[in-house]
């Protein structure tokens, strides 16, 4: 490999965040936070991957990480996800919109699951999927099988069972990503 492209390599690294060049001291790879993974990721996202992609990604990363979850979960985040449940319940008996609740339970579950890499880049996918699911919301009967799978999940997270957590986050996630696919689907056909 001649020097020219070692230099063209070295360069590019260093455009993406990898590696940062000190002059008179070399080349040196850099500390890589959860941020800088999750660039590249968003770039993908915008380039225009179907919808059906993204929610499979969700479908496969978010029971993983429910799985995690239920074996770090702390009694304030137990606490905190009661307290999600509650208001969801309050705002889908009121005929209200609960989505920041919603967003606020997954990434609770999130946390707990002490992964950041993990989590930083679910949250790309959560921002890509925000309207969609907000639209799914809306019907009563939707907002109350949501509100039902959360409270599967959040049983699993308190009795820390694992595989219970893995199990109901995964129909959580194949439950709504139908559903918006439907709902998607039938305004385009």
């Amino acid at each position: 490999m001649s020097r020219a492209s070692v230099r063209e390599a070295l360069r590019t690294l260093e455009l993406l965040g990898i590696v940062e060049t000190r002059a008179g001291g070399g080349t040196f790879v850099r500390q890589v936070g959860p941020d800088d993974l999750a660039r590249p990721l968003q770039s993908l996202i915008a380039r225009g991957h179907s919808l059906p992609d993204v929610i499979e990604f969700r479908g496969v990363v978010e029971p993983a990480i429910a799985a995690l979850a239920a074996t770090r979960i702390t009694a304030a985040q137990l606490d905190e996800l009661h307290g999600l449940l509650i208001a969801q319940q309050t705002k889908v008996a009121a005929g209200q919109s609960y989505a920041d609740e919603d967003i606020r339970f997954h990434e609770v579950v999130g946390d707990a699951a002490g992964n950041e890499l993990l989590t930083t880049m679910l949250g790309v996918i959560w921002d890509v999927l925000r309207a969609s699911r907000e639209e799914w919301l809306q019907t009563n009967a939707r907002a109350h099988a949501s509100l039902e799978a959360h409270h599967r999940i959040y049983d699993a997270l308190a009795r820390h069972d694992a595989e219970a957590a893995r199990k109901a986050s995964a129909e959580h996630i194949r439950a709504v990503g139908e559903g918006i696919l439907k709902l998607l689907g039938g305004r385009n056909g």
